[in-house]
């Protein structure tokens, strides 16, 4: 009875250290993200790719895919494997095979039991293209609505990633080519979410960016309500509201709830219990709790958007 007893409460404070090292991660990060500003007078990319048309998807990416976590790594006291990689080449590929496949401890939450490289596959689920190392922070491109029609096709036209902003631009901080300054962030740094978590056991993220021609490179979409059935693969969130985007391996979010249960390629989503760890633009890191207003929860991963904002 005393070790039934025991077991709850030590697993409790396990989780209470777990959840405040994943704060002082993203606080380390907001700290970089803010550092590499005052170098370049911008962000970092959400990812680079040398398809410079805003209009196309990331379907139609060529590479590299380096993302923003890459490009603060000389920041986070990383300089040794920035000087490893070759931006000219692809994540995953050539030279940077190695490279790419370590896991860095700054963005692992200890939570989220993967903690090795995992395999990105090709847009069939066919073969893996490439083995990439986990991370468990995403970078936030905004929200826009998607709607799936009978053939797993986004409809109608206009309101979905397809002919939106799959990651070529977004409302939020990073997309593929970002360079968004601080004076673009008028909705205020402080009501503004910049990074999140996403866990593993939902799908798994990398610190790396996007592999060329890999499933969901840096894909965004949200999943409203759909009268259609979904698109062929893995279940989707059909979620009953409009969502916010991440920037990463497969990418919409849900609320950020650790209680979700239906696998999702597209989410925040933690192991801490009732919400999830969100890094604002001020550098100040929050505990999103899975019962936000899905309005404000999309509020704050926009950048400009001139919202009014309850209480959060």
């Amino acid at each position: 009875v005393l070790v039934g007893l025991l077991l709850p409460a030590v697993q409790k404070v396990r989780e209470a250290a777990n959840r405040m090292s994943c704060t002082n991660n993203l606080k380390q990060i907001g700290l970089a993200l803010h550092n590499y500003h005052d170098t370049f007078k911008r962000f970092p990319p959400g990812y680079i790719d040398g398809n410079t048309n805003r209009a196309s998807t990331p379907d139609n990416d060529v590479g590299p895919g380096w993302g923003w976590a890459s490009f603060l790594l000389p920041y986070v006291e990383q300089g040794n494997v920035y000087n490893q990689i070759n931006f000219k080449v692809g994540v995953g590929i050539g030279s940077n095979i190695a490279i790419s496949q370590q896991p860095l401890k700054l963005h692992q939450c200890p939570s989220d039991g993967l903690q090795d490289a995992f395999p990105v596959y090709d847009s069939t689920f066919t073969a893996p293209i490439a083995t990439v190392g986990h991370g468990n922070y995403v970078g936030c491109n905004g929200w826009e609505e998607c709607f799936w029609n009978s053939g797993g096709v986004g409809d109608p036209a206009g309101n979905d990633g397809l002919s939106g902003g799959y990651g070529q631009s977004g409302n939020g901080l990073f997309y593929r080519n970002s360079r968004t300054r601080i004076a673009d962030v008028t909705d205020g740094l402080s009501n503004t979410i910049v990074v999140g978590e996403r866990s593993s056991n939902h799908a798994p993220s990398t610190w790396t960016g996007a592999v060329t021609g890999g499933r969901c490179p840096a894909w965004m979409a949200t999943q409203p309500p759909s009268p259609y059935a979904p698109p062929p693969g893995p279940p989707y969130d059909n979620a009953d509201f409009d969502e916010a985007l991440v920037l990463g391996h497969g990418n919409a979010t849900h609320l950020p709830s650790a209680d979700f249960p239906i696998f999702d390629p597209d989410v925040f989503y933690s192991f801490h219990t009732g919400g999830a760890n969100f890094l604002f633009g001020d550098g100040s890191v929050h505990f999103l709790s899975s019962g936000i207003d899905p309005n404000t929860y999309q509020y704050l991963c926009t950048i400009a958007g001139g919202e009014l904002l309850s209480d959060w």
